[in-house]
């Protein structure tokens, strides 16, 4: 097996030095690799020595240029200066793309290097070669052994010229010695030992951590060795000994592996102090990887293993699998809190424990790898040296992976990694639709429960149908007008989107654009907006569930689900059809008040009353004549918008025929009890198909009375199974069986569809078995078409719960359950999806929408007697009054008799002003409202606790506050603006009344302090620069 090794402090330029052994084990080859350079022409080869006789262990100095120790199985060292060799030739320095050679061999070394040997540490030369690489001075070569000669398994060497030999076991010889080359007599082949150690032991890997210090493992235990002391620091026993290699970055933390390839992380710390203690337990390993580098590795003990500590970054190693794949650790640590750490000990610090955070795997550019090397780059960026098999040298280049990965607020994606400084961006198209919320056309008017007909199913025409998660219509424009955007798929059934698509279809970018329409603060416009957004994750029942809620919100505001002390606002199915245990969790009337059955039932026949428009309508209901809870059937027909009359069906089928779905509507008529009108339906389609099936359900009139089986009835059965309209499906099981559960059991069938079959044909007790089994069903699959069953109750939070959790949507969950909570419920969920929202809204910098949300919370948060059940946060900013220093708009809770004393003077003025003021009586008589304004004088103009009056206007003198301003600036006074041509139209005169209100409000000069109503001040400013206050050059507009 072969050897590649990074050396360190040999290039005093841009270069890195490599040293090699070649697989077959018998030359070694110095090369320099240019870091920046991706191609193999980087790599420049140096010298090459040839005839050794079977390598075992290489190791070098860090101190002195050139010189390296090579081990050799027949048990001699030998330590030469590879530099310093005969190389002068240039192409003995040519690239390894060009397979140049420089190869010398070299003969047994015999005496005469001693005076050479005396002068070698610390000797480098200033010569330079012919490409003005340094070599060192001298050209060396010395060869020894042990006394008891035997294989030699491994080598260090320190930078003072101690050689440490790692050997094979003998009885009489201890198989770590330790020897100095400043001292050693080279006219004598057998070594003489400074320090020796492990008697009787088979060495297999040592490594130098400091000058005195040496790490050894013999095939039993790890062991530290201080030089300077006769035993071990430690020693502990394990069988994971194979070749030590210490963490460029951490030298307490150190590698070996196992026979089996099992490879451990250790940290020297932990070993030394299970020792230090007299710990019988066994310290473990940081890490430990189960045959990690392969079964068998202790047969290639004689080369290093194929793992790799990065030279580029802390905590990251690599290992080398079936030569064709790289394996790139990230490890991740944490410090052990519970360690007692002593304060004053600078090497009694806390232990990292590790873990594994990541894996990248990296196939290598030729099969049969044998061995690699970091190169480490500029930037913190990396790549490969890589050895083949055949001895071949090339370099691999690391695709670079992503270490960290962040969206920010509007989800573009930035990814960054450790190799380097640069940080990627994945932007998403900001070009959305901008709101026009105010221009929203309103057709949802004067609505009712019996308005969720079939527009909540089909869409106009022109519009795609939103029931897929992906727009497939659209990915086969974008394919075939060439686009990149979808990226093909081996496999037909997978879809893969390019990343900036990909973030552009998350909920979070949806959730966003939403949000800049006034997504959700109007019921009926978010309808109407989702109808008209092709951009919008506009899932049907997300527009079914606002049109429903649109109707609940419409049937709260004109009180009609309002009756007496019961408010049934937002009120599900069934909620109603369980009656008291159905309402008992919620503020549904008032606390005080003991509501029996009987009572709820009479305020829900009320309700009832309230809800009909017409006395005709009266649609039968099988079986639930003589039931003890008609009336909340009743209701709870009207809650889904199945409470029709019979000219209100034939208005349905007309609708959808006209849509072209004639078997939606010949499955309506089967809900509704009319076969005879399903066959009429399909009779008229105009596919000859439908007609035959028409001629086929026809048969149930002659059928249905006849018991027992026959081949009409087989039939049906078999075309119930085997037709795909879900629709024709539900007729047939229906007209073969007669039975309304072949309908209630059609998962195709949408919701309500069922509701409304089950409410009309079961009785009591099925229909109960069928609500509370499907309300199971919806809450915990989150089907957000389900609140038309739980309506916007505890029930209802737990289905929206499912929800977010499949979708995400906290956008939607906040939303709709403002509509319940705080006003009947509280639940904390709803909190924190309240408080999530206004969060997301504040990232996005959609501050008016927040606005408009909590806004909208405070409206929705009150009960029909007015009371405000949502926690309002109180406002951070006021006018106070300059006298009593209160804030003005705060109502007067007393008569302060001392402010009002002390305040006399201001209050009696202000009186006086009201009474003798010509243009207020002018402008103020004749109305009960500035009668009221009359006798409460100070909330109009006058601080309502002391009764000062407010500054005057700056150039209309009236005080602040003044209502109904009769003055302009040009001295004229205009005609009513609200009874102008152009202020006709109703959404006109709102914003024309709007403005005027705006014109009123207090305006003031932070620098000069002097106040102005707004409109005024706008108006005098469209004209000069400087106050208008006599004598006050201050510039206010600036």
């Amino acid at each position: 097996m072969g050897l590649i090794k990074k050396v360190t402090h040999w290039s005093y330029d841009n270069l890195i030095d490599y040293l090699s052994v070649n697989p077959t084990r018998d030359e070694v080859t110095h090369y320099k690799v240019d870091p920046e350079n991706e191609s193999d022409e980087s790599i420049i080869k140096l010298h090459t020595v040839k005839d050794f006789g079977s390598i075992t262990c290489l190791d070098y100095s860090e101190s002195e240029i050139g010189m390296i120790g090579v081990g050799e199985k027949n048990g001699y060292l030998r330590i030469f200066n590879i530099s310093g060799q005969n190389s002068s030739s240039p192409a003995s320095h040519a690239p390894v793309g060009l397979n140049a050679n420089n190869e010398t061999s070299m003969t047994n070394a015999s005496g005469g290097k001693a005076a050479q040997a005396e002068n070698i540490v610390g000797s480098v030369s200033n010569l330079k070669d012919t490409q003005g690489y340094p070599v060192s001075e001298t050209n060396y070569d010395i060869r020894v052994r042990a006394k008891k000669q035997r294989c030699i398994n491994s080598l260090g060497i320190n930078t003072n010229g101690l050689i440490a030999m790692g050997l094979d076991r003998n009885k009489h010889d201890s198989s770590l010695q330790i020897w100095d080359m400043n001292y050693h007599d080279d006219s004598h082949e057998t070594i003489n030992p400074m320090f020796s150690y492990c008697t009787n032991e088979s060495i297999v890997s040592l490594k130098f951590l400091n000058d005195t210090s040496v790490l050894a493992a013999s095939t039993k235990f790890l062991k530290e060795i201080d030089v300077r002391s006769p035993n071990p620091i430690y020693q502990h026993p394990t069988r994971l000994t194979y070749d030590i290699k210490l963490n460029p970055f951490n030298d307490w933390q150190f590698s070996t592996y196992g026979d089996d390839g099992t490879l451990a992380i250790w940290d020297r710390r932990k070993l030394s102090d299970q020792a230090s203690l007299g710990d019988l337990n066994v310290a473990s390993p940081l890490l430990t990887f189960e045959k990690l580098v392969g079964s068998g590795a202790a047969s290639r003990k004689y080369m290093n293993s194929c793992f790799r500590w990065s030279c580029v970054r802390n905590n990251e190693f690599a290992t080398l699998h079936r030569g064709d794949t790289i394996k790139r650790w990230r490890l991740g640590y944490y410090c052990d809190s519970n360690r007692d750490i002593a304060a004053d000990d600078d090497n009694e610090m806390n232990i990292e424990n590790l873990f594994v955070s990541s894996v990248h795997d990296t196939n290598t550019m030729y099969d049969r790898v044998a061995t690699f090397d970091y190169i480490p780059r500029s930037n913190n960026g990396t790549s490969l040296i890589c050895m083949r098999q055949s001895g071949t040298i090339y370099r691999m280049p690391i695709s670079e992976v992503c270490s960290k990965a962040i969206l920010n607020n509007r989800n573009s994606l930035l990814l960054s990694n450790f190799e380097n400084t640069e940080i990627d961006e994945i932007r998403v198209n900001n070009e959305h639709e901008k709101s026009n919320l105010e221009n929203v056309k309103t057709v949802l008017k004067n609505l009712s429960f019996e308005d969720l007909d079939v527009s909540e199913d089909y869409f106009p025409s022109g519009h795609d149908e939103p029931n897929n998660e992906i727009e497939y219509s659209e990915l086969s424009e974008e394919e075939n007008d060439g686009s990149n955007d979808v990226l093909d798929s081996k496999r037909g059934f997978e879809l893969f989107w390019k990343p900036e698509k990909l973030l552009e279809k998350d909920i979070s970018v949806i959730m966003r654009t939403r949000a800049s329409l006034g997504y959700g603060l109007d019921p009926m416009n978010t309808v109407e907006m989702i109808d008209s957004s092709k951009n919008l994750q506009n899932n049907a029942y997300i527009r079914n569930t606002w049109r429903w809620i649109a109707i609940a919100k419409a049937s709260v505001d004109d009180g009609t689900m309002v009756s007496g002390d019961l408010d049934l606002g937002y009120e599900g199915v069934i909620g109603i059809w369980n009656g008291i245990n159905g309402i008992s969790n919620q503020d549904r009337y008032r606390q005080e008040t003991i509501l029996s059955d009987k009572q709820l039932n009479k305020e829900m026949e009320k309700i009832i009353k309230l809800r009909r428009k017409n006395r005709d309508r009266n649609s039968p209901i099988a079986n639930a004549a003589g039931s003890p809870k008609y009336v909340q059937r009743r209701l709870c027909l009207i809650i889904s918008g199945w409470d029709l009359s019979r000219s209100d069906y034939e208005d349905k089928y007309n609708i959808i025929m006209k849509n072209g779905h004639y078997e939606k509507a010949a499955a309506w008529a089967v809900f509704f009890g009319n076969i005879p009108k399903a066959v009429e339906i399909l009779g008229s389609a105009k596919k000859e198909r439908l007609r035959l099936i028409a001629t086929a359900i026809a048969g149930y009139l002659a059928y249905k009375d006849l018991p027992g089986n026959n081949a009409w009835r087989q039939q049906c059965r078999k075309m119930s199974s085997e037709l795909d309209d879900p629709y024709l499906r539900v007729i047939f099981a229906f007209i073969a069986d007669n039975d309304w559960w072949d309908i209630l059991y059609e998962p195709a069938i949408s919701l309500r569809e069922r509701l409304g079959v089950a409410l009309r044909f079961l009785n009591d007790t099925d229909l109960t078995t069928f609500l509370d089994r499907t309300s199971s069903t919806v809450i915990e699959n989150g089907e957000l078409e389900g609140l038309i069953l739980t309506g916007i109750t505890p029930n209802g939070i737990d289905l929206l719960q499912s929800y977010v959790n499949k979708t995400s949507d906290v956008q939607s969950a906040a939303l709709i359950s403002i509509f319940g909570s705080p006003r009947y419920f509280r639940d904390q969920r709803v909190d924190e999806w309240i408080q999530t929202y206004r969060d997301m809204l504040k990232s996005w910098e959609l501050f008016s929408m927040r606005a408009r949300f909590d806004v909208l919370r405070s409206k929705l948060s009150r009960t029909k007697t007015g009371v405000l059940t949502a926690d309002i946060k109180p406002r951070q900013i006021y006018i106070q009054c300059q006298n009593c220093k209160q804030n003005i708009n705060t109502p007067r809770t007393s008569s302060p008799s001392s402010a009002v004393s002390t305040s006399a003077g201001n209050y009696k003025n202000g009186e006086a002003y009201r009474r003798n003021n010509a243009d207020y009586k002018k402008f103020n008589t004749g109305s009960s409202e500035a009668q009221a304004a009359d006798e409460k004088p100070r909330h109009k103009y006058c601080c309502p606790h002391c009764g000062s009056s407010f500054p005057r206007c700056a150039i209309c003198l009236m005080p602040l506050g003044t209502s109904n301003l009769p003055f302009v600036i040009n001295g004229t006074q205009s005609r009513d603006p609200m009874q102008t041509e152009d202020s006709q139209d109703g959404a006109n005169r709102e914003l024309v009344s709007r403005k005027l209100k705006l014109n009123e409000w207090f305006s003031f000069c932070l620098s000069c302090n002097h106040g102005m109503h707004a409109g005024h001040a706008e108006e005098w400013f469209d004209r000069h620069n400087v106050c208008p206050t006599p004598g006050c050059t201050c510039q206010c507009n600036k």
